[in-house]
Order: structure tokens, then C-alpha cells, then sequence
């Protein structure tokens, strides 16, 4: 009997419903790849996509589904676009699975990043039935709880004469750099309808008025004071930023301080550079923040105001000059940060790479009378212990080790683990072959290894690695088989513990056992794991004399498409980068 799958007939498609136009203008604006899991009000929705199959379809343009358990999922599109540049969705059934996915809808929030959330309600006709999964106002109440995290971005498709309308509206908001959530109710889009939503780019913009004030003002304001830059996400997706913020420290004379997402704004070898910031902080850039007075200014590209960014602190600047294109960003009050600011705050509006673009001519010959500023060259004065129990690897060699070993055109991503502290310490400057990303505002476990399968799905040419704890691979272990073909590598920071709540509850609650830290896990052979997954698997050695032949299979993965698991045994007790959120739980205060 053939196993053959039998090519579908196009003129059986329907190409006159809600939703076949749903998918088609999806398709118009760019938005082709999609991941989640089929049935229910999903079908007849993912009967006009394709099957993603694999590394041979990354990127193809072609309307596509991955099938993916839905907690992954709804991280894959949040990969997709910070590897490519370019919208994905998730799609989501009826119930149960909006809820798997909506962890990655609240990182993409949180983290200003467009993504579309397709999401099956009940059909009308069902509603007060006790339908199967209800998800009506008599059952899960699905919609509400959408809109109070999202607002506008949640849009109801219940009637077809305003889907135009409401399309139109997804697609500002999207250009706004949000993810949209599109429901509906299957009966509704299986009505025929004529629709015509076509994209429209949003220009990126310099807004003049702005930049000319700064170039006016700014000279005479900082004479003789100091001027410190941070770099923030949204500098980071202006494609040629890099070689600008290095003019820009250098024409101020100003240290540069980034945040773990901002780095991919920064280069290496920009001599004002004084590391990352708070969560896993550099110690130069830690005591560069806190010495801040009223007599300095900042400026930010961009604000990551999140608490692993700022730690719920107010900026004590003088002055602050906000760079940003971003219409109510996260953490945002009346469309501005002036609450997160304790001296004058204004905004320069416009695209940040197009506006330093015009302005960095202007100022020069004009800024002058900097104070000297001691530029350091090693950004760390603590004191690692190296003293790791047997069998583990020191996990401040590995960590160098890495930085020292990365290849171009690789991408990072780290997961809610020690990784995502520790990697950028020991790193102090970023990588110019490799970005690395995390989502750490939702401090959601295991999205990373979404957004790593959303990277492989956009961009087969990445060589693409995620930094996972043990106990985020509780959240995604049964999606291994279906990412097995995509040339993945997955690095298990292997501690045996939920060990940022074990660590940190020693400063939280020291004078408590252990035991009543409940962050101990069982042991898992993460090698045999990945096998019986289709993986490729190994395990680190205590001295990392196979690191470099790991490295290699990884780099070899991106091309064969068989996924690489690497088992790192970590000690939880060697303590590298370090968390300031723990002094906000040391009090009732943050709670």
C-alpha cells in the first residue's frame, strides 16, 4: 500500500471563506509560518496551509504549519522574528491550548515583539450548550482574560463586515512592534466573504523636530558632565546600530552600559564600554550605575525598564534623553518613561539608527569640554570560586571557553536558568558572531527552547543554541521529537536544582533548612533522552576536553538537520553572575 501523500486538489479548495481570506492576508503582509497544534476550530483554518516538514522549508514564504505542542509554540514566533526580522504566529484550539500558549504571548509583551496568536473560540452556535472546551463567558471565559492582558491587540472576528476593519487594526498594531491576538468563531469564518487587506509597511522615520531640539540643546546642557549611554532591546533591532552607538560613546566620551538584550546594540570593541547591567551584571557597569548623581545625563537607547533591567529603580539623572521609535512600549506610563526618571526626561522620537544617522555630524565640533573617563579593560573585580564538587564542569571556564569558540552567523538564546545570569558575566562584552536573546520579563521556564526552534524555522543558516535549565526541560521535553530534524542545539545547564530559587532563597530566607527551599530535582539522562528523541547527544566533560569536538558537531548540525543535546553537569553552589531582585524579596516591600 503507498504511504504517498496524495497532492491536494486546489480546486477543492474553498477560497471564498473568512477563513481561507484570514490566511491569504496573513500571507500578503509577509506572515507565512505558523506553529501550534491542529483540531477543533483550528481546521478549517489549517487545511490552507502547507506542512512545515523540516529545515528544507525555513524560510520558504510559503504558508506553512509546524506541528508543535502549543507551550512551545507559542514561543516559536518570538524566535522567528528575532532571527529574521520577519512576523510568525502561533495557532492555538479551542480551550486549553490558548492557555499553553499564552506564556509566549505575555514574553512577546513584555518584550515589544510582533506575533500573531491565532485562536479558536466555540462555535456561536454551541455557546451556552456546554460545549466541549468552552471558552465562553460560561465556561473558561477566554476573551476577557485576553483583552485585559492585551487590549485592542485581542481582536474578536464575529462579524465579517468588520473583518476588513479589524485586520487593518492587527496590522498597526503589529507595526507597532505588539503581537495581536486574532479570535474567532469557526462558524463565523466559514462564511463567505470579499476582503481585501493589503500591507502596508510602516516607513521607519526620523522625526526632525526632535533631533534638531537634541542637537540645539544637548551641547551646552552636558559641558563639563558626565554622560552615560544605555542600550536597551530596541536599539538592538535597528539593523546597522552598532557602528553608531561607538561613535556615539566616542563623541561623548561617555560609558556605555547595556542590557542583556541591548548588547546585540553594542561592539566589542567599543573602548567606552563598561558591560551589562543588573541581572548578571558586570561589576564595572554596576558600580558605574550606582555612582550616578543629579549632575549626570543619560542616554537611553531605548528603556528596558523591566526589573532584571533597572530592578524597579528610578533613574537618579539629572537629565535623560529617551531615543525611541516605540508608541507605548512595556513598562510605559501615558506613552512615556518620565515615572522611571528622577531629573528631566524628554524624547527624541524617531527611528534610534536613522536618527544618530543625522545627528551624529551635527554634534561633532560642538560637544565639548568632556571630563576624563577611566576606560576599563577588564569589566569584573570579584572573586569566582572555583571550587566546583566532582564531575562538574567550572562553569566560569565553560563560559569563556564558549565566547572564545563562537562561529559567524550563530544565534543565542538563553532560558530562565543560571545561564541567563551567568553567561554575560564571565562574557562581559558581547559576540560579534553571535547574538544572544532571552525573554526574561515573563520569567517564563523553557520558552527558550521555543524561540530557538522559531530561529531554525526562519533561518535554516543560523547555527542556532539555547542555554536550557534542568528544570526548564520539564516544560518541553515531549516537543524534542519534533524538532529532532532541525539541526538544533540545546545545551542542558545540568545543576540538579531549580537553582536560582535554591541560590537565592539563601539570601531571602538564610536562616530556613533547605528542605524548605524546594528546589531540588531528580536526575535525568538527558543523553539517552535526547536519543530516544532522534537527537544527537553527549555529555560535557569535568575539563572540557571534548568541548571543542561538541562544538564542532553542533556547528556540523546546521547543515544535516539532526538536533545536538550536550548534558553540561553544573555545580548549583558556584555562584557567578549575581540576581538584585533578591534584595526586593528580602523585604515585604516587592513581594
Amino acid at each position: 500500500m503507498s504511504t504517498a501523500v496524495k497532492p491536494i486538489d486546489t480546486r477543492a479548495l474553498d477560497r471564498s471563506s473568512g477563513n481561507f481570506a484570514l490566511i491569504d492576508t496573513l500571507r500578503k503582509w509577509g506572515v507565512t509560518f505558523f506553529s501550534g497544534v491542529n483540531g477543533g476550530g483550528l481546521i478549517h483554518v489549517t487545511k490552507h496551509l502547507e506542512p512545515f516538514l523540516g529545515l528544507r522549508h525555513s524560510g520558504d514564504r510559503v504558508p506553512r504549519m509546524q506541528t508543535m505542542g502549543e507551550y512551545v509554540a507559542g514561543f516559536v514566533p518570538l524566535g522567528y522574528y528575532l532571527a529574521s526580522g520577519r512576523i510568525a504566529g502561533c495557532l492555538t484550539t479551542t480551550g486549553a491550548a490558548t492557555k499553553l500558549g499564552s506564556s509566549g504571548i505575555t514574553d512577546a509583551k513584555l518584550h515589544n515583539i510582533p506575533a500573531v496568536y491565532l485562536i479558536a473560540l466555540n462555535s456561536t452556535l454551541s455557546i451556552g450548550r456546554s460545549p466541549l472546551q468552552d471558552v465562553s463567558e460560561h465556561g473558561m471565559n477566554i476573551v476577557p482574560q485576553l483583552r485585559a492582558e492585551l487590549g485592542d491587540a485581542c481582536i474578536v472576528l464575529d462579524d465579517l463586515d468588520k473583518m476588513g476593519e479589524q485586520l487593518e487594526l492587527a496590522q498597526s498594531i503589529l507595526a507597532e512592534s505588539k503581537p495581536v491576538a486574532i479570535a474567532f468563531h469557526p462558524d463565523v469564518l466559514s462564511k463567505d466573504v470579499d476582503l481585501e487587506v493589503p500591507s502596508r509597511e510602516r516607513p521607519r522615520m526620523l522625526d526632525q523636530v526632535d533631533a534638531d531640539r537634541f542637537v540645539n540643546e544637548f551641547p551646552e546642557i552636558s559641558r563639563g558632565r558626565r554622560v552615560i549611554i544605555y542600550a536597551g532591546a530596541e536599539a538592538s533591532r535597528c539593523p546597522g546600530i552598532v557602528p553608531l552607538t561607538t561613535q556615539l560613546s566616542e563623541l561623548l566620551q561617555a560609558p556605555t552600559v547595556w542590557s542583556v538584550n541591548g548588547a546585540n546594540a553594542i561592539s566589542p570593541d567599543n573602548p567606552y564600554g563598561y558591560g551589562y547591567i543588573s541581572f548578571g551584571g558586570n561589576d564595572e557597569a554596576m558600580k558605574l550605575w550606582r555612582s550616578m548623581t543629579p549632575d549626570d545625563i543619560v542616554i537611553t537607547l531605548g528603556f528596558d525598564s523591566g526589573e532584571y533591567s533597572l530592578n524597579l529603580s528610578t533613574i537618579p539623572a539629572g537629565h535623560v534623553w529617551h531615543f525611541t521609535a516605540w508608541n507605548e512600549p512595556y513598562g510605559h506610563k501615558d506613552g512615556d518613561f518620565r515615572h522611571r526618571v528622577d531629573g528631566d526626561y524628554r524624547v527624541v522620537r524617531g527611528d534610534i539608527e536613522q536618527t544618530l544617522e543625522y545627528m551624529l555630524p551635527l554634534l561633532k565640533g560642538k560637544v565639548k569640554d568632556r571630563p576624563a573617563v577611566r576606560i576599563p579593560t577588564d569589566l569584573n573585580t570579584r572573586t569566582i570560586s572555583r571550587d566546583v564538587r566532582a564531575g562538574c564542569v567550572d562553569a566560569f571556564d565553560f563560559y569563556a571557553e564558549l565566547h572564545r569558540s563562537w562561529r559567524p552567523h550563530s544565534i543565542g538564546f538563553d532560558d530562565v536558568c543560571t545561564a541567563y545570569k551567568d553567561r554575560q558575566y564571565v562574557a562581559q562584552r558581547p559576540h560579534p558572531s553571535i547574538p544572544f536573546h532571552t525573554v526574561h520579563d515573563g520569567s517564563a521556564m523553557g520558552g527558550a527552547f521555543g524561540l530557538g526552534v522559531g530561529a531554525r524555522a526562519a533561518d535554516s543558516s543560523l547555527h542556532t543554541f539555547v542555554f536550557s535549565g534542568d528544570g526548564c526541560w520539564r516544560l518541553y521535553g515531549g516537543a524534542l521529537a519534533e524538532a529532532s530534524n532541525l539541526g538544533l542545539n540545546l545545551f542542558i545547564i545540568n545543576n540538579e536544582r531549580y537553582a536560582i530559587v535554591d541560590k537565592g532563597l539563601e539570601v531571602v530566607i538564610p536562616d530556613w533548612e533547605k528542605e524548605r527551599y524546594h528546589g531540588v530535582l531528580q536526575n535525568i539522562d538527558f543523553v539517552a533522552a535526547a536519543k530516544a528523541h532522534g537527537w544527537d547527544g553527549y555529555r560535557l566533560r569535568a575539563d572540557l576536553g571534548n568541548l571543542d569536538d561538541i562544538l564542532n558537531a553542533c556547528y556540523a548540525a546546521s547543515g544535516k538537520g539532526r538536533s545536538v543535546l550536550v548534558d553540561v553537569p553544573i555545580d548549583a553552589d558556584q555562584v557567578i553572575g549575581l540576581n538584585p531582585r533578591l534584595y526586593n524579596l528580602t523585604t515585604d516591600t516587592y513581594l
